[in-house]
């Protein structure tokens, strides 16, 4: 598992000619279902998209959502209406975390993904929840582009932790 949290990169260029399987696109929601959640109060849904005119159209979202005409599928991570909630203010760690997985499990399959923001920018709820149907209150909270990565250029570099972003005890 720790290679997979510090081997994971945003991919932005996948090959389109080879394409995910509805039950791949499946197994990656339940991985995404086993994040841990505030008192297990179930804030989530997903959509499988992998009709090409719907993914181009969530691509003129915003500016990095345009990375999404580079790929062939894609996951909407969804939070569920949040007056329904016992603890509606956690449900942003709730839906961070379903995302987080989707993105490790994708990776310990060898596939790419990108994790696309939508939260909490409300021009970019509105837009994807009418490209989406979304509606009652529920709302597009991240959308994550999947597939095989077109190349070894298609990888953003490793991360590295710097000392300087390391504390002890306090301080900041």
């Amino acid at each position: 598992m720790m290679d997979y949290i510090l081997n994971r990169r945003s991919v932005r260029k996948y090959d389109l000619n080879k394409k995910l399987t509805y039950d791949e696109l499946y197994e990656l929601c339940r991985y995404a279902e086993a994040a841990p959640s505030a008192r297990r109060q179930e804030s989530r849904e997903y959509i499988i998209v992998d009709n090409q005119d719907i993914i181009n159209e969530l691509s003129t979202v915003s500016k990095g959502s345009m990375i999404l005409s580079e790929c062939n599928t894609l996951i909407a991570v969804v939070g569920k209406n949040p007056e329904g909630l016992t603890t509606p203010h956690m449900q942003p760690q709730d839906l961070s975390a379903a995302t987080e997985n989707i993105l490790l499990a994708a990776t310990s399959k060898g596939l790419g993904s990108c994790w696309i923001g939508v939260y909490p920018l409300e021009d970019r709820i509105t837009s994807s929840n009418k490209i989406l149907n979304v509606k009652d209150g529920k709302f597009v909270f991240s959308l994550v582009a999947l597939g095989y990565p077109l190349n070894d250029d298609s990888f953003y570099d490793a991360y590295k932790l710097k000392n300087e972003n390391v504390h002890h005890n306090n301080g900041c």
